[in-house]
């Protein structure tokens, strides 16, 4: 490992570092040219987010221990400022090759950079459209905000919603925004009759009372928690909205699937609708294995992101051993050899380096998820 196994990132936390000490991650013993990989997460100490990830890099490592593949985790906190400057440490250590889980609005922090020093960027969270349809040097393992969102009408028109209320979090504004106008578009060309009213939230700076007076002086019949990030306090929203509307569905984003959701849920549980790229693990049995293997060595359930930093890891060591090494070159290959086939399903991209074909399920019980 580079400069005598250093961490690099200004703000990478004792706590995750002590989790990484002991084992270098992605080393094999064969005689063949390592590939550095910068993996750029929130890394805090106690967040879910990076444990999950790091958990997947280290259970990628015990599944392919003669990988060629060596990871450098880099902490950006899901801050667009400190993106920029994790970046930037990125490129000091002449990384090429980098995998994400930031929010859309700190993707497009970096998304010119990341082109422009032809530098070779998997996502794994950020949908923002704002990327899509660009013959660029970034590839998605998650569906862009339109294919998403289209998948959220869907599973909303099912509940056969008359009055639909929407709490949108303009914290993350490169994913709100476009989501709400493709969802409001495609609810309305499926239904004229659904009436929709939106309310705004910043959930930087919030108090969930503020709340209160619009649950309960408004009718609606269906609940979209517009909210990404895995910001926990939707789960406070859902709960104040089932005080007085007990009976309304509350649809989550794909990105409120984790376990801290249901902690501050109560009652409100029993009408979530939680969309997910992943099977539920009680009708999985890869998923499964998967979750209880990182709920059993690091103590968290796994994310979505989680399991997207694994794909993407799979996604880079079939290029790596085909012979692709540099960023053109594995660029080349994803586009032409697909589908590719990883643990958790087949991965086919457009043109454009855009997953398609990703199905949604909906998770039923979100407790039975997160033992």
């Amino acid at each position: 490992m580079k400069s005598g196994n250093k961490w690099y990132g200004p703000f990478l936390s004792l706590f995750v570092l002590k989790i990484l000490l002991g084992s270098v991650l992605i080393v094999s013993a064969c005689s063949a040219p390592k590939v550095s990989v910068a993996l750029m997460t929130k890394l805090e100490a106690g967040s879910i987010i990076g444990i999950s990830e790091i958990g997947a890099v280290r259970l990628y490592e015990k599944h392919h221990p003669k990988s060629r593949l060596v990871v450098y985790p880099f902490d950006d906190g899901w801050d667009p400022e400190r993106t920029i400057t994790a970046y930037k440490h990125i490129r000091e250590q002449k990384i090429s090759f980098l995998i994400t889980s930031h929010t859309s609005t700190c993707a497009l922090a970096i998304a010119p950079s990341i082109n422009q020093e032809k530098v070779l960027a998997i996502i794994t969270g950020a949908t923002t459209n704002e990327l899509s349809s660009k013959d660029d040097n970034i590839f998605r393992v998650v569906p862009d905000v339109n294919q998403e969102q289209l998948s959220l009408v869907r599973i909303a028109l099912e509940n056969n919603p008359k009055k639909m209320l929407i709490i949108r979090d303009m914290a993350n504004p490169a994913y709100v925004v476009p989501a709400l106008d493709i969802f409001s578009k495609a609810l309305h060309a499926a239904d004229p009759a659904i009436s929709l009213l939106v309310h705004d939230i910043d959930t930087r700076k919030f108090s969930i009372d503020s709340l209160e007076p619009l649950f309960k002086g408004t009718s609606y019949d269906f609940l979209y928690l517009l909210i990404g990030g895995y910001k926990n306090i939707a789960g406070n929203i859902a709960q104040l909205s089932y005080q007085f509307h007990p009976e309304t569905p509350i649809l989550f984003t794909p990105w409120m699937n984790n376990v801290d959701l249901i902690m501050g849920a109560g009652p409100a549980i029993q009408r979530f609708i939680i969309p997910s790229l992943y099977p539920s693990r009680t009708e999985n049995v890869v998923v499964e294995t998967y979750m209880r293997t990182i709920e059993e060595n690091y103590g968290v359930s796994p994310t979505i992101l989680s399991f997207n930093v694994y794909v993407a890891l799979e996604l880079l060591e079939q290029a790596v051993e085909s012979g692709a090494t540099t960023p053109e070159a594995v660029k080349k290959w994803l586009l032409i050899q697909g589908p590719h086939k990883t643990m958790f399903g087949s991965i086919t991209f457009d043109r454009y380096g855009e997953v398609i074909d990703r199905p949604y399920y909906v998770i039923k019980d979100i407790r039975r998820e997160f033992k």
